[in-house]
């Protein structure tokens, strides 16, 4: 059915601030007043009291605050299912300052801003009298395109003849390392298994941004995000006798040097250009000072792409590491060979052999040498790492070094080398354009509503094929092969003892994406806000609109 959308806007509000009212912040046992949250929304809709063994709370695998996913499932008429998803995370609310305690109660924090005396931002003070917006932490990200997803159910749910289902997975954890959504995929694979869902579509609700007011933008694809970590192993020396030694950090710092942002790394698909890779970290392994060369160094950069798989960008950056290292060599040398001429001593060139490997590689080193032994030792500092990880006594580059040094201690060959492994978050490029025919009806839609916006509302929407903010969508869907899953299980440092992604499900599940959220601005700031129109009617008649479609037609 298509629901009478002007009759949605009180039931959108009253979610929207229960939603906003209840704090969340990510990363922190907050995110667990969540589930109370649900569980009063569950228990106010009629179809849930009724059917209460179609909606719950999902554990996350091992989550170390025990987080759940809050889901429930519509069950319509036949197996055509469209996914909802968004998360319930918001970043904190410090920034806020003597506003802070207002800025769950978006109306207060309205009234503290138009009374208070301090300064505003001209663009939020134009906003903020013309009445056509909400402020408040997570009104735009992302509470208010939750608090529509729930307000439609609510109306479909009255609808005893509802043609296809509805699933909601409400997730935590978003704004951090996604545990939320990984697991979601999780259940996903269950309900499908159990009930023989069809997944037709997966509709986040993101806001969006824009620049000019009549284009709003959405998205049918979100890009993806690798973490290489490298690490580098010199050779110790005093700084008296530099030439006996290499440093590792010089070997690192050409390796940044020809990788950030390198264009080579540049990927062009549909409208969308990723951006040049960029360096994040960078430091040695050195704990007091003292005269001697570092004997480590290690860093970690962040690789955004569109269409290329982990495996492929580490291949490159593999050769990238290895001409660096022969860089360096070749200077090295050059410098040794101007020191021995002015020394007047003789000069014999330096053979440094540039070793470069890949954790797993590096992992049947040690496996290949030290055998049970290594075994032994990288299960007992993987139950250490996890236990300071969860505890937030070290960070994800922190135990990343941890690893690779304990599984180096174990290798015979002790020459410099230079390490690569990949760090988590991973988020796989997700488009469209990925599943070929089975996108072919969401993209007709998109093109007939792209025309009723214009009709309707004289408004353009541009649809981009990338969500450049990273986004849960990365795991609406998974195309690569299985060796690019043994790669990534391989070389993902933590890989199920602290960071899973459940890949093969994914597969499994895979399905078109589409994100068409609010009209938001200022997201993770003070001055954060969502737009009226768009938060209670435009969004939700275009979603309404792509349902009635995908689903009734």
């Amino acid at each position: 059915m298509t629901i009478n959308i002007n009759n949605l806007k009180n039931t959108i509000e009253t979610n929207l601030l229960d939603f906003v009212g209840t704090r969340s912040d990510t990363n922190s046992k907050l995110e667990l007043n969540i589930e109370k949250f649900y569980e009063n929304w569950f228990n106010k809709v009629e179809y849930f009291k009724e059917n209460p063994e179609n909606c719950g709370f999902y554990d996350i695998p091992g989550d170390y605050i025990g987080r759940k996913v809050s889901w429930c499932l519509l069950k319509g008429q036949g197996n055509d299912t469209i996914v909802f998803i968004h998360h319930n995370d918001c970043v904190e609310t410090k920034d806020y300052g003597v506003f802070e305690p207002f800025c769950l109660k978006p109306y207060e924090v309205e009234k503290a801003f138009k009374n208070t005396t301090i300064e505003l931002p001209k663009k939020m003070k134009e906003d903020l009298l013309s009445d056509k917006w909400i402020f408040g932490r997570g009104v735009a990200d992302m509470k208010g395109g939750g608090a529509i997803q729930l307000s439609l159910i609510e109306e479909y749910s009255k609808d005893k003849n509802f043609k296809g289902n509805i699933v909601l997975l409400s997730v935590p954890d978003e704004e951090n390392l996604s545990a939320g959504m990984r697991a979601g995929a999780l259940k996903l694979k269950e309900l499908k298994d159990k009930y023989g869902l069809d997944y037709k579509l997966m509709i986040n609700c993101e806001p969006h941004e824009r620049d000019d007011e009549s284009k709003p933008t959405w998205y049918d694809g979100s890009i993806g995000k690798i973490m290489p970590v490298v690490y580098v192993r010199g050779k110790l020396t005093h700084v008296g006798y530099v030439y006996q030694g290499i440093n590792p950090i010089n070997i690192l710092a050409e390796i940044i040097r020809k990788t950030e942002l390198n264009p080579n790394f540049l990927e062009r698909k549909g409208n969308t250009t990723n951006p040049a890779p960029t360096w994040l970290y960078h430091k040695d392994r050195k704990t007091v000072y003292d005269v001697s060369l570092p004997k480590a160094t290690c860093g970690y950069m962040s690789i955004l792409p569109l269409e290329k798989t982990p495996m492929e960008l580490m291949g490159e950056l593999k050769k990238i590491s290895v001409k660096a290292f022969e860089t360096v060599v070749e200077e090295l040398n050059e410098s040794y060979k101007k020191y021995t001429e002015m020394s007047g001593l003789e000069y014999q060139r330096l053979n440094w052999e540039p070793k470069v490997k890949f954790y797993s590689e590096l992992y049947k080193d040690a496996l290949r040498d030290s055998g049970k032994e290594f075994e032994e030792a990288y299960i007992k500092v993987m139950a250490e790492v996890k236990e300071k990880f969860n505890n937030n006594e070290v960070s994800t580059i922190e135990a990343a070094n941890i690893i690779i040094e304990k599984t180096l201690e174990y290798v015979k060959d002790l020459n410099p080398c230079v390490i690569l492994a990949l760090t988590p978050p991973y988020y796989p490029s997700t488009n469209n354009m990925m599943l070929g025919e089975k996108s072919k009806k969401i993209n007709e839609i998109i093109e007939q509503l792209k025309e009723y916006s214009k009709d309707n509302f004289n408004e353009e929407i541009v649809v981009q094929n990338y969500y450049t903010g990273i986004s849960d969508l990365s795991y609406a869907m998974f195309v690569s092969e299985q060796r690019d899953i043994d790669y990534i299980e391989n070389n993902m440092l933590m890989w199920k003892d602290v960071y899973y992604i459940p890949l093969e499900e994914i597969k499994d599940v895979s399905m078109p994406v589409i994100n068409i959220g609010p009209w938001g601005v200022d997201l993770h700031k003070y001055t954060e806000r969502v737009n009226k129109e768009d938060l209670f009617y435009k969004a939700p008649l275009f979603i309404d609109l792509f349902i009635t479609k995908l689903l009734h037609e």
